[in-house]
Protein backbone atom coordinates (compact mmCIF):
# COMPACT_ATOMS: atom_id res chain seq x y z
CA UNK A 1 0.00 0.00 0.00
CA UNK A 2 2.47 2.52 1.05
CA UNK A 3 5.44 1.37 -1.66
CA UNK A 4 2.62 1.30 -4.31
CA UNK A 5 1.60 5.16 -3.60
CA UNK A 6 5.55 5.87 -4.41
CA UNK A 7 6.30 6.37 -0.52
CA UNK A 8 9.84 4.61 0.96
CA UNK A 9 9.18 1.95 3.52
CA UNK A 10 12.11 1.72 5.97
CA UNK A 11 10.72 -0.67 8.56
CA UNK A 12 8.55 -3.65 8.42
CA UNK A 13 7.17 -5.01 12.36
CA UNK A 14 5.23 -8.11 12.82
CA UNK A 15 4.35 -7.17 16.46
CA UNK A 16 4.05 -4.55 19.27
CA UNK A 17 7.97 -4.81 20.23
CA UNK A 18 9.73 -4.81 16.92
CA UNK A 19 7.45 -2.24 16.61
CA UNK A 20 8.71 0.27 19.30
CA UNK A 21 11.97 -1.15 18.13
CA UNK A 22 11.91 -0.47 14.46
CA UNK A 23 10.77 3.31 15.26
CA UNK A 24 13.33 3.97 17.94
CA UNK A 25 15.99 2.83 15.27
CA UNK A 26 14.64 4.76 11.97
CA UNK A 27 12.19 7.50 13.58
CA UNK A 28 10.44 8.00 10.39
CA UNK A 29 7.70 10.89 9.61
CA UNK A 30 5.19 8.45 9.02
CA UNK A 31 3.86 4.61 11.01
CA UNK A 32 1.72 2.70 9.28
CA UNK A 33 0.06 0.46 12.13
CA UNK A 34 -2.53 -2.73 11.51
CA UNK A 35 -5.24 -2.20 13.84
CA UNK A 36 -4.81 -6.13 14.42
CA UNK A 37 -0.92 -6.10 15.44
CA UNK A 38 -0.27 -8.18 18.19
CA UNK A 39 0.36 -8.74 21.46
CA UNK A 40 -1.03 -5.68 23.02
CA UNK A 41 -2.98 -4.10 19.79
CA UNK A 42 -2.37 -0.99 17.70
CA UNK A 43 -3.88 1.06 20.72
CA UNK A 44 -0.99 0.21 22.97
CA UNK A 45 1.78 0.87 19.70
CA UNK A 46 -0.53 4.61 19.27
CA UNK A 47 0.22 5.70 22.65
CA UNK A 48 3.67 4.52 22.66
CA UNK A 49 4.47 6.65 19.56
CA UNK A 50 2.82 9.37 20.40
CA UNK A 51 4.68 9.20 23.99
CA UNK A 52 7.88 9.18 21.99
CA UNK A 53 7.81 11.81 19.75
CA UNK A 54 4.35 14.31 19.55
CA UNK A 55 4.87 14.89 15.46
CA UNK A 56 4.94 11.41 14.20
CA UNK A 57 2.28 10.97 11.63
CA UNK A 58 0.35 7.78 12.99
CA UNK A 59 -2.16 5.86 10.52
CA UNK A 60 -3.93 2.93 11.91
CA UNK A 61 -5.67 0.77 9.29
CA UNK A 62 -8.94 -1.38 10.24
CA UNK A 63 -11.27 -3.54 8.29
CA UNK A 64 -15.02 -1.84 7.15
CA UNK A 65 -16.22 -3.93 10.45
CA UNK A 66 -13.79 -2.69 13.09
CA UNK A 67 -14.66 1.56 12.28
CA UNK A 68 -15.01 1.38 16.91
CA UNK A 69 -11.27 0.16 16.60
CA UNK A 70 -10.23 3.42 14.43
CA UNK A 71 -12.28 5.63 16.37
CA UNK A 72 -10.62 4.46 19.52
CA UNK A 73 -7.12 5.10 17.57
CA UNK A 74 -8.12 8.39 17.13
CA UNK A 75 -8.65 8.97 20.77
CA UNK A 76 -5.26 7.32 21.91
CA UNK A 77 -3.49 9.77 19.45
CA UNK A 78 -3.40 8.46 16.17
CA UNK A 79 -3.53 11.02 12.99
CA UNK A 80 -5.50 9.18 10.61
CA UNK A 81 -7.65 5.57 9.73
CA UNK A 82 -7.42 4.07 6.65
CA UNK A 83 -10.52 1.33 6.18
CA UNK A 84 -9.98 -2.16 4.23
CA UNK A 85 -9.72 -2.32 1.51
CA UNK A 86 -7.78 0.70 0.68
CA UNK A 87 -8.95 2.86 -1.98
CA UNK A 88 -6.27 4.22 -3.56
CA UNK A 89 -7.51 7.71 -3.20
CA UNK A 90 -7.55 7.75 0.07
CA UNK A 91 -4.14 6.47 0.58
CA UNK A 92 -2.91 9.62 -1.28
CA UNK A 93 -5.10 11.84 0.77
CA UNK A 94 -3.72 10.39 4.16
CA UNK A 95 -0.24 10.28 2.87
CA UNK A 96 -0.41 13.97 1.46
CA UNK A 97 -1.66 15.43 4.80
CA UNK A 98 0.87 13.16 6.56
CA UNK A 99 3.35 15.16 3.81
CA UNK A 100 1.92 18.90 4.66
CA UNK A 101 2.35 18.23 8.24
CA UNK A 102 5.61 16.75 8.71
CA UNK A 103 7.57 18.87 6.14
Amino acid sequence: MVAAAGHEVVAEAEDEPSALERFEATHPDVVVIDGRLPPGGALVVVGSLRARDARVWIVVTAALDERELLRAALAAGASAGLERPFLPSRVEAVFAEAAARTA
